[in-house]
């Protein structure tokens, strides 16, 4: 649906992003270009998912938290932002 560069130049926070839907939207905007940050609670998976992006050729990370816990978020957010 979408060419390999509908979404160059934007980047995407995903929450859940190490399964599941969360995953497939990571990866979907990964392949239309975008760089994509993901982010959840099980460190495994979010590497899994941010592996399968750079397999893809494309640019990607990942970083740990609640989303229950807005201090968590910030933390992690503000060491995405800082990658």
């Amino acid at each position: 649906m979408f060419t390999p560069d509908t979404l160059r130049e934007k980047t995407f926070l995903v929450t859940g992003g190490g399964s599941g839907l969360g995953r497939a939207m990571a990866l979907g905007f990964a392949r239309a270009g975008a760089k994509v940050a993901v982010l959840g609670r099980r460190p495994e998976p979010l590497q899994e998912t941010v592996a399968a992006i750079q397999a893809l050729g494309g640019v990607a990370a990942w970083a740990s938290a609640d989303v229950r816990d807005p201090a968590s978020v910030a933390a992690a957010v503000d060491s995405l932002e800082a990658e």
